[in-house]
């Protein structure tokens, strides 16, 4: 690749991580309450795995509203702290405020920084923390090396990215019996899963326009889907383990439903965000209608979460 075409491509990454986290700002308290309900159950064994001490220094990278690193800073000493990254700033508000508000500001910092290019020096932190934000990462090779720079020898990088059990394990096999009884709610129109249901109605109503000028970024390159595992050991990280926790919620509401999914379906909040009105309009009265349909038969709005723990050691 030529000087010139890899200045091309770290400017495009640039615009996208910034119109990536900027498109948080506008959802930042929904995004924050529906956290809150679905991923409450994730910190601690996150912390579990990293072996969390109340001296330590940890990085929470992808920090969003800070549910991981106010998690980590209830458990800190006086001596402990906990630094938080992430570019929206809507977000780093939200965290810090929520930090102050308990009383932990004193143990947890929320800075505006990229993952991929850390602005720490090498062997800064005990641990290393992050959910679900390496899938959001142009370049999640260059975040995981990061990563091992700043962590000292002996520390442990601990990330969390959505997945689902392995096939022929006790949650595997349970994950495949609720999908079996899902597709038939499903084809009986009894069932919606969020975030498929309003993707799907968003490239219905909203297809991607390649010559829009926000396509740089409305573009939806999240999609990293390969072995975390291979990432970590390719960057020379060692003891590789994971585990995976899983979670099932059902939504009463459709205007909940709607909420939890432009909060949290990057490609739907993108494209919705630049769409002309009368078709978000459209989208969304075939969205509640829909919704009202599967509820009049006794159906379910669900939202199935589950992420795999991987944690990994720095020489």
């Amino acid at each position: 690749m030529t000087d010139s075409n890899q200045a091309s491509l770290s400017a495009h990454d640039k615009l996208f991580k910034l119109g990536d986290a900027d498109s948080y700002n506008e959802v930042v308290d929904l995004f924050d309450k529906y956290t809150e309900q679905v991923t409450r159950h994730l910190p601690a064994p996150m912390m579990a795995m990293a072996d969390v001490t109340p001296s330590q220094r940890i990085l929470d990278i992808g920090t969003g509203t800070g549910i991981v690193a106010l998690e980590v800073a209830r458990k800190l000493g006086e001596q402990g702290k906990v630094v938080g990254i992430d570019l929206s700033d809507g977000m780093l508000a939200t965290a810090k405020r929520k930090a102050d508000k308990e009383k932990l500001a004193a143990k947890a910092e929320f800075l505006k920084m990229d993952a991929e290019v850390l602005e720490f020096e090498d062997d800064s932190f005990d641990n290393v923390l992050s959910l679900y934000a390496l899938r959001h990462f142009p370049n999640p090779e260059k975040a995981v090396a990061e990563m091992r720079r700043v962590l000292k020898p002996g520390g442990k990088a601990v990330i969390a990215v959505g997945s689902r059990p392995e096939l022929f394990s006790k949650d595997g096999l349970a994950a495949v019996f609720r999908r079996l009884g899902s597709i038939v709610r499903r084809h009986t129109g009894r069932e919606l899963a969020a975030c498929e249901f309003l993707d799907e109605l968003v490239n219905k109503h909203i297809p991607e326009n390649a010559n829009s000028e926000t396509a740089e970024w409305t573009g939806h390159r999240h999609g990293f889907t390969g072995s975390v595992r291979d990432l970590l050991a390719a960057a020379g990280f060692t003891d590789i383990n994971s585990s995976w926790r899983g979670q099932y919620s059902v939504f009463e509401s459709p205007e909940a439903f709607w909420e939890l999914q432009m909060t949290f379906s990057s490609l739907a909040r993108k494209r919705i965000g630049q769409a002309e009105e009368s078709a978000v309009n459209t989208l969304k009265q075939e969205f509640i209608s829909t919704c009202e349909d599967v509820l009049a038969r006794k159906g379910r709005l669900v939202y199935q979460s589950g992420a795999a723990i991987i944690s990994a050691v720095k020489p």
